[in-house]
């Protein structure tokens, strides 16, 4: 159904306060959090960053549910089939191991420093990482961004790249130039991944599972 003329512009707005939401407000969230606790890690950011996303996306829903009034079709969310799940799980492997090859045969440089103090943290963080960056980043950056993007400049390529070079730039902070080439390989794939199927929950498994081998996997092989 056509929205009223008063309807778009109610709606102009609130897609804007959503996307300063979903594509500034964690910049603005790491800024605080180095004002805080400085440039050192510690398992106490890590919380504290954890609670910032889930306390952003709570916001972002209530902007989609309360302002928006539109429905959770309008950032991918599908009804989950039987086989989202395990396409999302199989997606996420052939992502990770995709990944892996270009890093390798390019050989791009990752930040293995990071990376250790990742894995060392306690389980119930790592896992909270996981599930946190599978919901958090996919909502925020392929839901929400690209399709409000696409909407609005009426390109999902355009919306693609622009929502692909701010999660990069997300990431800069954390990891330095240096080593954004792997987190630019993966969602550049992930991006794909949603614009092949839309669907929000996929690509949610996908990403999840990327970072579970990382996280989880990887240090119990490693043992």
């Amino acid at each position: 159904m056509a929205a009223t003329p008063s309807a778009n512009k109610r709606l102009s707005l609130a897609t804007g306060v959503g996307l300063f939401i979903a594509l500034v407000v964690p910049f603005l969230s790491y800024a605080v959090g180095r004002l805080i606790f400085g440039v050192a890690q510690s398992d106490a950011r890590i919380v504290s960053g954890l609670v910032m996303h889930w306390v952003t996306l709570a916001g972002l829903i209530a902007v989609i549910v309360f302002w928006e009034r539109l429905p959770s079709a309008s950032v991918g969310l599908r009804p989950v089939r039987w086989w989202t799940i395990p396409a999302g799980l199989l997606a996420g492997v052939a992502i990770t191991f995709l990944a892996g090859a270009f890093v390798s045969a390019l050989r791009f440089s990752s930040d293995a420093h990071y990376a250790a103090y990742l894995q060392s943290l306690p389980f119930i963080l790592r896992l909270a990482l996981v599930v946190t960056a599978g919901i958090f980043e996919e909502v925020l950056y392929r839901g929400y961004a690209i399709e409000r993007l696409t909407t609005i400049w009426g390109s999902q390529w355009t919306a693609a790249v622009v929502t692909v070079a701010l999660f990069i730039l997300a990431h800069l902070p954390v990891i330095g130039f240096a080593h954004l080439p792997p987190v630019a390989l993966v969602s550049v794939l992930v991006t794909l991944l949603y614009l092949w199927r839309r669907d929000l929950i996929l690509n949610m498994v996908a990403h999840a599972t990327i970072d579970a081998i990382a996280l989880l996997v990887v240090p119990i092989a490693g043992a």
